[in-house]
């Protein structure tokens, strides 16, 4: 285990240690502990990061699916705002599932009292299992009000295919494209992920001048549930670190590699991937 607390600052006396950077995450709970706020805090904590939350919905789901979901109050989330923010002042955040339009104008109106410079949106629509997350109402409220907060928007081609109304994203020019319209929708910054082509999977980030593509190898693994919610978070970490944007994508895109290959085997259907593959296999 020292591996793990190696990645925090050791303290010089008792009490005296430096604290760690602090990341939030905006998100759902995953009761099997696959996916959102579950995951993402699995993923702060394994890239040496103090993490804290906002629960905006709850699930009742495993590795086999979702079987029920039930939003949490407006008041409450705005309460957890808050707390958190009131008190342990993240210097990065995240966005993941919202659930509704109801709850993104409810995180939209805090966001405009209290700007989040560097905060990371996920736009969790659909679960892997395929358990819509969001209706389809809220697609236009997610675009139309919340990317403009985002320092980056990391759908996968089927978010991004929904968010643009492209009918296709399939080919890294697809991407591309998709890319330049988030950017015009608001976002400051976009990484599409998950284009398969071949043995290689591609992801392409654009800054509104110029694309950056990142490539690895695939893993050939069904053990993928919460992918999405594991490389937003980590380039929340890392963007609370203080890395370059650039440089936070680049090492999302390694972590989720990694986390996909060494995850274990665990329930009966869709295995999730493993944040703290640096800690335990």
């Amino acid at each position: 285990m020292s591996a793990f607390f190696d990645l925090f600052e050791k303290p010089e006396g008792p009490g005296a240690g430096v604290a760690p950077a602090v990341a939030l995450t905006i998100a759902g709970s995953d009761s099997g502990g696959g996916a959102g706020i579950q995951a993402d805090l699995k993923t702060f904590a394994a890239c040496g990061v103090f993490g804290t939350s906002v629960l905006t919905l709850l699930t009742a789901q495993n590795t086999v699916g979702v079987t029920a979901v039930e939003m949490v109050s407006e008041t409450m989330v705005r309460a957890q705002l808050d707390a958190v923010l009131g008190d342990l002042k993240p210097t990065a955040a995240k966005t993941g599932a919202l659930g509704s339009e109801a709850m993104i104008g409810c995180v939209v109106e805090y966001l405009e009292d209290h700007p989040m410079e560097r905060l990371v949106v996920d736009p969790v629509m659909i679960s892997k299992h395929g358990e819509p997350l969001m209706p389809p109402s809220a697609f236009k409220a997610l675009r139309e009000k919340l990317l403009r907060h985002a320092l980056i928007v990391t759908p996968n081609r089927f978010e991004a295919g929904h968010l643009t109304g492209m009918s296709e994203v399939e080919s890294v020019q697809d991407m591309k494209e998709a890319a330049k319209r988030l950017h015009g929708a608001g976002a400051k910054n976009v990484v599409i992920k998950g284009g398969h082509f071949e043995r290689i999977v591609r992801d392409v980030f654009y800054d509104g001048s110029g694309f950056v593509e990142f490539g690895a190898d695939r893993v050939d693994s069904k053990r993928v549930h919460g992918s999405g919610c594991t490389f937003s978070a980590a380039i929340c970490a890392r963007l609370a670190k203080g890395d370059a944007l650039v440089d936070a994508v680049a090492f999302a895109r390694e972590f989720i590699s990694e986390a996909i290959e060494k995850a274990p085997k665990v329930g009966e259907g869709i295995s999730p991937v493993n944040p703290m593959h640096g800690v335990w296999r």
